[in-house]
């Protein structure tokens, strides 16, 4: 049989004709496997237009059937007449022909052998995920970094501040070091952090509440309002919903002192210190 994989779509509004990738499927010529994105999943349930749906119920048919198919039980009916969602036929099929809640891209054929490893680079490719959790913190942490590093510090390191560290020995009103990403002033502070929010619950708390002390003390060292300084903190969305850390994440909305954005809307807090020609007002830092 060929060799196929196929993105599993959610289309919250049909009207509008909207698709939301959330997981895909793969038969690799003997096994069915397949990755449902929680992330994508709890976005296609904002946007869905009946909240009565059950998208969970939908997704473990898919599941359940896949299990039947990998543990050589003979197949129930569950999709209609078509028995065998490991026939690449049967997905063209439901790609052509399914205009529900539920799609199918159609299938694509490959002929490689595909372990645990290149399936994730497949997941990886399409969701910016994986399916080793042990994975994720490391591959947010250095895709932040990366761009943090193009899109922020390179374009800012002649003007501001960059990568600069913070300790009671340059700043005597705090008891912890703390580095920032960029640092600059002109009339009011500018800083941005990047920070991953895959971490515990503990480790953030106590990053967070070393940024927003350190933004006080700044603030009262150098005579500035609070409301007329701009902090940033340059990070993801956590990848679980309703888990202590998005709850976190939802609550730094709210803060007041600072202002969330994403990696990639780095060039926001660029664009604000070259507006305002912010400059470097520090001591450089010696080791």
């Amino acid at each position: 049989m060929k060799k196929f994989y196929t993105i599993i779509q959610l289309a919250p509004n049909k009207a509008a004709g909207d698709t939301v990738a959330i997981g895909m499927l793969l038969f690799d010529g003997s096994k069915l496997k397949y990755y449902i994105s929680d992330k994508k999943k709890n976005i296609a349930l904002k946007l869905l237009n009946d909240k009565n749906v059950d998208i969970d119920f939908f997704i473990k048919q898919i599941t359940n059937k896949c299990d039947i198919i990998n543990n050589d039980i003979d197949e129930s009916n569950l999709f209609n007449k078509y028995d065998k969602i490991s026939d690449a036929s049967y997905i063209n099929y439901l790609s052509n022909y399914s205009n529900g809640l539920l799609q199918f891209s159609k299938p694509t054929v490959f002929f490689d052998e595909v372990d645990d490893f290149k399936f994730n680079n497949l997941i990886n490719l399409f969701f910016n995920e994986t399916m080793f959790k042990n994975e994720i913190v490391v591959h947010n942490e250095i895709n932040i970094e990366a761009i943090v590093q193009n899109e922020l510090i390179e374009k800012v390191n002649n003007k501001i501040h960059t990568n600069y560290k913070f300790t009671p020995n340059n700043l005597n009103s705090i008891y912890f070091p703390f580095e920032m990403d960029c640092i600059g002033l002109n009339g009011s502070l500018i800083g941005a952090k990047s920070m991953s929010f895959e971490k515990s619950k503990t480790t953030l708390d106590k990053n967070l509440s070393h940024y927003f002390t350190l933004i006080s003390m700044l603030s009262s060292k150098y005579n500035k309002s609070l409301k007329d300084n701009k902090f940033y903190l340059i990070t993801e969305e956590p990848s679980e919903i309703g888990s202590e850390e998005h709850i976190v994440w939802e609550s730094i909305i709210k803060n007041e002192l600072v202002t969330l954005i994403h990696p990639e809307q780095s060039n926001i807090v660029v664009d604000l210190v070259f507006e305002k020609n912010a400059g470097k007002f520090l001591e450089e830092v010696t080791e």
